[in-house]
């Protein structure tokens, strides 16, 4: 792994591993992941390591981490707390709410915070330097992780890889750094098969006698859109298993559902349902997305951002109500909205090349100024959770700190 890992974030997995193996002492280990493909395959990595380590542990899922949930969380457990594919940006709260008897590691590939405690270590490949958003999934990221804990994780390489490619870290033409030493594991384990189409590479995954973009496709489906149904346990138990005609069933009546919404909502936005100002064009949905999670906002906005009736060099932000109940902890009391932020093509080219600031700048900062928690955040898609009710305080935000960083105009 040398020739791919550069010495600095080497060290870091090093000493990650180290401390886990240290602290790992039978105490219960709670894993907190996200509900999409990546944050899915990143649970069955680590349930995997778990297994093989003889742990005692459970899984719980979340969309976002805000402070209400971190507390949640804390509240009647203790020992060791992994927060994965999220968290990064909350680490401090993390800290706040992890007791004198207890330990947080955050394993994220999302820009990250450090601590100065010893109550969170952070893996997050951001802090060495190294782009989350291109060259390491957090299903990646996990299992380099898993292999200094447990190397018979390379029994299960296809997972992150799976995780890699649900996350878009193939968008280039193929997966790409530390993502790509996880592909050549599958090959070495004969778990997987690089097919070319043209100038693209899709991936066999023998287990599943599919390609990974169409099984992760339906991972997301499960996680995202079958939230609030625990569909993210199917997602899980297809990591190890595959599909079986119940789990089969489930996606197909679950996409409907999301293709049924999303079409509803297009004609709703098209009819003159967006509002735009100097920079942003801005939407909610409020409550109609409902009963699907509040991923599915960052879909829909990643679905519609190049459509002929969006405006190509503004940026694009969509709202979602976030619901009460937390299917793995409960009701939560604070009402909260979902923000999504997304970047048509030609805006995301002025991006990249320096001419506009990203979203990684754009949402963190926005939060700050209405009191949000921002996490996941990248320069081309990013999100974020706020009050309800300051959805317009949001977006005015978002364009003082346009000003700020001396955007041109939209």
């Amino acid at each position: 792994m040398d020739y791919i890992v550069d010495e600095r974030f080497n060290q870091l997995i090093d000493e990650v591993a180290e401390k886990f193996l240290k602290k790992e002492n039978g105490d219960l280990i709670t894993v907190i992941h996200h509900n999409d493909a990546d944050g899915i395959c990143s649970a069955s990595i680590l349930k995997a390591m778990l297994e093989g380590i003889n742990a005692n542990f459970e899984l719980i899922c979340v969309e976002k981490v805000y402070p209400a949930v971190i507390e949640k969380i804390h509240d009647d457990r203790e020992g060791i707390f992994i927060y994965t594919d999220l968290g990064g940006l909350a680490s401090h709260i993390i800290e706040k709410y992890t007791g004198d008897n207890s330990v947080s590691f955050i394993i994220d590939h999302h820009p990250a915070k450090m601590t100065d405690g010893d109550k969170v270590y952070i893996l997050d490949p951001e802090l060495a330097g190294v782009s989350g958003d291109i060259f390491i999934s957090a299903s990646a990221l996990n299992y380099l992780f898993a292999r200094r804990v447990w190397p018979e994780i390379e029994n299960y390489a296809y997972i992150a890889l799976l995780g890699a490619v649900g996350d878009y870290h193939d968008r280039y033409g193929g997966v790409l750094g530390f993502d790509r030493y996880v592909l050549n594991e599958a090959v070495r384990m004969g778990q997987v098969t690089i097919r070319l189409e043209g100038v693209r590479e899709r991936y066999y995954i023998k287990k599943f006698g599919e390609y990974a973009d169409s099984v992760a496709r339906r991972l997301t489906i499960l996680g995202a859109v079958g939230y609030l149904e625990r569909g993210y346990r199917d997602g899980v138990e297809v990591c190890f298993n595959g599909f079986n005609d119940r789990i089969l069933s489930k996606v197909e009546k679950l996409e409907k559902m999301k293709e049924e919404k999303f079409r509803s909502e297009i004609e709703r936005l098209m009819s003159g349902g967006m509002n735009e100002t100097e920079h942003i064009q801005w939407f909610s949905v409020e409550d109609r997305f409902d009963p699907m999670g509040v991923k599915t906002i960052g879909e829909f906005c990643q679905l519609i951002k190049d459509m002929s009736f969006m405006k190509p060099t503004k940026y694009l932000i969509g709202f979602q109500h976030i619901p009460p109940v937390i299917p793995d902890l409960g009701r939560i009391d604070w009402k909260g909205v979902k923000v999504s932020g997304r970047t048509p093509s030609s805006l995301e080219r002025m991006i990249l090349n320096g001419k506009m600031p990203g979203l990684d700048v754009l949402i963190p900062k926005a939060s700050q100024i209405v009191g949000g928690y921002a996490d996941a955040t990248h320069k081309i898609a990013a999100a974020t959770v706020i009050d309800m009710g300051r959805e317009e305080e949001f977006i005015q935000a978002m364009e003082e700190v346009l000003r700020d960083e001396g955007a041109e105009a939209g």
